[in-house]
Formats: structure tokens, C-alpha cells, sequence
């Protein structure tokens, strides 16, 4: 299992989506974070608490962009555990949750 907090081993200022749009972007957190445990089959802890945002593009990309390109899974969304203290960042693990079914909907299949 390996545990990750966007804000102490990412960036507490996360934006954007692909790695053009910044060095903190949801691919960069992809690629860093979430596919080397689903690579390994392995279950991944993503915390929210203390970041100053989560735009959608950096969620979209970080989360729906893997379910993408593990040609939707179910297993993918079973590996993801999501978590939010902080009452406002709450919401957040719905909408994830929402962007990786609705790219699950869209992977040809």
C-alpha cells in the first residue's frame, strides 16, 4: 500500500492538466502517484487535506485520466481510496469518484 497527501509529497498548489500547464499539473501527479501502485496492483491512499484548491482540470486529468488509461477497470476505482478530513475538501472525493465513472463511460469497450 503506499499513502500520498497532495500537499506534503505534491504541491499544496496543484493546478492545470497536462504537464504543459505546469510543473503541479494532474498528469504529473498521475504519472508520479497513481500509476506506479496500479501498475503494482497495489491499493493507493490519496489525502486531500491542506491544499489550497483542487481544480477540476487536475482532478479530471489525475483521476479520470487514469481510469482512461487502465481501460477502465473496475479494479482501478477499488485501488483508489480517497480521503478528506477537512469538511470543505469532502465534496472533492464525490466528484473524483464522478470523473472517474464518467471516463469510464466514455472508454470504448
Amino acid at each position: 500500500m503506499t499513502q500520498v497527501s497532495i500537499a506534503d509529497d505534491f504541491s499544496a498548489t496543484p493546478g492545470g492538466r497536462f504537464n504543459r500547464d505546469g510543473p503541479f499539473s494532474g498528469q504529473a501527479f498521475r504519472e508520479r502517484f497513481l500509476e506506479p501502485s496500479i501498475d503494482r496492483n497495489e491499493v493507493v491512499d490519496v489525502y486531500l487535506d491542506r491544499v489550497a484548491g483542487l481544480p477540476s482540470s487536475f482532478l479530471e486529468e489525475a483521476f479520470g485520466g487514469l481510469f482512461r488509461r487502465h481501460n477502465a477497470s473496475r479494479q482501478v476505482r477499488d485501488l483508489v481510496r480517497l480521503h478528506a478530513q477537512t469538511a470543505s475538501l469532502q465534496p472533492y472525493v464525490v466528484l473524483i469518484h464522478r470523473f472517474m465513472d464518467e471516463a469510464a463511460e466514455r472508454v470504448p469497450g
